[in-house]
């Protein structure tokens, strides 16, 4: 709660600061995908132990390969969140 209260704090600043929703619609995309990795305990499992071994790999064919899982683990979930990845802002 304290990271989502944080980061729901500075996105609200920076919208009102620049007179723009686009730092709260980029909040609430990043929450809804947090929560639909997270409703998943495996997946969200997965995701971390992708994230650790990203952060140690030197090998660039397992440096693509754990970028690819990331990226479909982070495209399921968008998908059941109904988040439109491609949408800026």
């Amino acid at each position: 709660m304290a990271a989502f209260d944080a980061d729901r704090t500075k996105a609200m600043a920076a919208a009102g600061e620049h007179v723009d929703a686009a730092p709260m619609r980029r909040f609430l995309r990043q929450w809804a995908l947090t929560v639909a990795i997270e409703r998943h305990p495996a997946r969200a499992a997965r995701l971390r132990e992708l994230e650790a071994r990203a952060a140690q790999v030197e090998d660039l064919t397992e440096a693509r390969a754990i970028a690819a899982e990331v990226s479909a683990i982070q495209t399921e979930a968008a998908d059941e969140a109904g988040i439109d990845r491609r949408a800026g802002g």
